[in-house]
């Protein structure tokens, strides 16, 4: 028996069944030479259910493309949004919950291969936590079990084996131990089986006001560990002992109304860093030095009103990045940091979502080999996606295949826009496997051609690798096999 119900999603900015393509014709033509170079085209809002909180992607349906799904924190559902593989989404279910759910995760807990739900809902048994669990099958979502979250008011989770035994656990973050909030909240650890149930074995102190956790290894001893920020401020790491316990929170000063965090190494130490969003000062970045403590915060300008933050390769420079929801100083939001590779983020630009984004998930939804972005907007009641304008799709051909042995053979690859109308320049590098052949220019046609007769008989692995250019990202093509007979 499923808990599913239809539910009528169209794109909002330009209704019914409409395709990204036609959209993007007449957002180019109104905005012209503004998106011209890399950013983010304009949004194209979705509908969802009623207060959307937060969202998270994975293919859930099995067909290899991204969807979305969002948590509807009124609604008391999940809103599903089925991917078309071109950026654009369709209408897909909404999934009972929990009352009041506050955030969902997406992972395979049970071990099929198939991707499951698992939601913190902030009220259920007598106003205790629950955390409800949709396990994923061939015919969709089952009806959601559901679990004790170990205290009051959860606000988000994470997924992960905490105990070494190979199955999936979760940690919930409980805001508060009673139901008014008297007493400072606490994480559970609740052990899995393996197939998809959960059992709260323990609690630990978390600060006094938890409000956001990420899971990492923040000390490099192959255990997980929890960063938990407090909405009064600071962030909490709590060393794991590898068998679901945790060791006392050692606290490290961020935003003083710290919000969300997301944990990501920014500067290619190989440690996990921290970026702390503050809801009313910016973001926070916080350097891990691999032992477990973090580097004073540096703060950076990202509006107001902040949200979640989600991190990524925007710009393709080989540096992450990061996506902040904004809902202040400039209006409704997406504001993208740019990363240099150590650490620092200086350059910011913003990009319009619509109304009181509260979270921003990041992912490829076109396989242009550019990160994209969707905001959640709590108000506005839907998803506004916002394409990356600096993607390409780089093909390459052989002109004999197989070709006799010291004859030439022409390969060419050709890289086009993935949603503007502008021809990329640049260069195509060649390789065979690891020996570079030739670096060719891009003609104004976007192609570039290399010629070779001195390939030995065998089989080739032959590669392209576009340099990317002002206005997109760097791009591989597909590798031809060559054969030399």
């Amino acid at each position: 028996m499923k808990a599913e119900s239809s539910n009528s999603l169209i794109p909002r900015a330009y209704g019914g069944s409409l395709r990204l393509a036609a959209a993007l014709l007449i957002t180019l033509a109104l905005h012209g030479a503004a998106y011209a170079s890399r950013g983010f085209l304009p949004a194209v809002n979705y509908g969802v259910g009623k207060q959307p909180l937060q969202v998270a992607i994975g293919d859930l349906n099995g067909d290899r493309r991204p969807d979305l799904v969002v948590v509807d924190q009124q609604s008391n559902d999940l809103t599903l949004l089925l991917g078309n593989g071109d950026g654009t989404f369709s209408a897909g279910k909404s999934l009972l919950v929990g009352p009041v759910p506050q955030f969902v995760a997406v992972a395979d807990i049970n071990a099929d291969g198939m991707l499951d739900l698992v939601v913190a809902n902030a009220v259920g048994y007598e106003n205790y936590g629950t955390v409800s669990v949709l396990l994923n099958g061939p015919t969709g979502f089952h009806q959601a079990a559901t679990y004790p979250s170990g205290a009051y008011y959860p606000r988000a989770l994470v997924v992960g084996d905490f105990d070494g035994d190979g199955a999936s656990d979760l940690v919930v973050m409980n805001q508060c131990v009673d139901t008014d909030c008297h007493q400072p909240g606490v994480v559970a650890f609740l052990k899995g089986d393996g197939k998809g149930s959960f059992q709260v074995m323990g609690t630990y102190a978390a600060g006094q006001t938890p409000h956001d956790i990420v899971g990492g290894d923040y000390n490099g001893d192959g255990k997980l560990d929890l960063a938990v920020v407090d909405f009064g401020g600071g962030v909490s790491i709590l060393l794991g002992n590898g068998d679901g316990s945790f060791q006392s929170p050692v606290v490290f000063e961020a935003g003083p109304v710290s919000s969300k965090v997301v944990s990501a190494d920014f500067n290619h130490d190989g440690n996990l860093d921290l970026a702390v969003t503050d809801t009313n000062s910016g973001v926070y970045v916080l350097l891990g030095d691999g032992h477990g403590a973090f580097s004073q915060a540096t703060r950076y300008n990202a509006g107001l009103g902040l949200g979640c933050v989600s991190t990524a390769d925007f710009n393709g420079d080989g540096n992450l990045d990061l996506a902040v929801a904004s809902a202040g100083r400039t209006g409704s939001r997406v504001a993208v940091l740019l990363g240099k590779g150590d650490g620092t983020f200086p350059v910011e630009h913003e990009y319009p979502a619509d109304t009181a984004p509260v979270c921003v998930a990041a992912t490829d939804f076109n396989r242009d080999r550019a990160t994209d972005i969707v905001s959640v907007n709590i108000t506005a009641n839907d998803v506004s996606v916002l394409m990356n304008s600096g993607g390409t799709f780089v093909t390459a051909t052989s002109s004999e295949n197989p070709a006799p042995f010291g004859q030439p053979v022409t390969f060419t690859s050709t890289v086009t826009p993935s949603l503007i109308s502008t021809i990329p320049t640049g260069t195509v590098q060649f390789a065979d496997g690891t020996t570079i052949l030739a670096t060719v220019p891009l003609d104004q046609n976007g192609v570039a051609s290399y010629t070779t007769s001195g390939l030995t008989t065998g089989t080739h692995t032959i590669r392209t690798k576009y340099s990317g250019d002002p206005n997109f990202n760097p791009n591989t093509g597909k590798p031809i096999i060559q054969i030399i007979e």
